[in-house]
């Protein structure tokens, strides 16, 4: 339903801006604005809906926060299946001391938890140690991920594992969550090139919409394009993806032992 409201908004907003601001600019630039005015306005108020509703719907429905957000935002990245099983590092300040921790998912009550062979829950620090980095199976082999650590306290937004000699990571949300399954995030060329793609044709619509649905001149079409454009992408945008944000379902991790979740 907020989808509906939103391309229900958009277009009725758009249709009145664009009648209004029409009617105003062209008869000055003009003497007098565009023939059938009100069914252009209507016309440029629809294509503007449809497409802000389309990309809210492609970015909100993403595997990732801001996947395909608007140019300042967006995050290109993809993420891999839920994590099963990996083995955490542990380092111990007091005696210098480091060990390998395998951790596996599993059912407990109605979701699902990172937990050892002996029952303990997995936890990225105590007063005792800190975890360091993370093994995490590819094809059969072990890839470590370093924490991101400055003074020994992770740094940034959220808890980042970074590949050694590689481009992808492995991160949790911060306050970390047990219950949070975790995933190998990798850059891809594919989602930088859509998200890019989504933010020229958000120009391009404001573009078409001014010049050849609303007939202003092309140079006129382009400036008020920019204008319109801009204020979208940094006002209006984020405020309609964080509205229509939907709530993910818990993942259900399946082991690859045993075939059950």
């Amino acid at each position: 339903m907020a989808l509906v409201f939103t391309l229900v908004g958009i277009s009725a907003a758009g249709f009145a801006l664009f009648w209004g601001l029409s009617l105003f600019i062209q008869r000055y630039l003009y003497n007098e604005p565009a023939d059938k005015l009100p069914l252009r306005a209507a016309v440029g108020g629809l294509l503007l809906g449809c497409f802000l509703t389309a990309w809210v719907y492609v970015n909100t429905r993403a595997d990732g926060e801001n996947k395909y957000g608007v140019i300042h935002q967006f995050s290109p990245n993809d993420r891999s299946a839920p994590v099963a099983k990996f083995q955490a590092v542990r380092q111990y300040p007091a005696s210098k001391r480091e060990e390998t921790v395998a951790f596996e998912r599993q059912t407990v009550g109605s979701g699902q938890k990172y937990k050892s062979a002996d029952g303990k829950e997995f936890a990225l620090n105590t007063a005792d140690y800190l975890t360091t980095a993370l093994l995490v199976d590819d094809a059969g082999k072990p890839v470590r991920y370093e924490a991101v650590l400055q003074n020994n306290t992770y740094v940034g937004e959220k808890y980042q594992f970074k590949e050694k000699d590689g481009g992808r990571t492995v991160e949790w949300s911060k306050p970390f969550d047990a219950a949070e399954p975790l995933a190998v995030v990798s850059p891809s060329g594919f989602t930088v090139f859509l998200a890019l793609l989504l933010n020229v044709l958000h120009l391009v619509v404001w573009f078409a919409v001014f010049w050849p649905v609303l007939r202003f001149n092309v140079g006129h079409a382009i400036g008020l394009a920019v204008v319109f454009f801009a204020m979208s992408t940094v006002l209006l945008m984020p405020l309609l993806f964080e509205s229509n944000k939907v709530a993910k379902a818990p993942t259900v991790v399946t082991t690859p032992a045993t075939g059950k979740p």
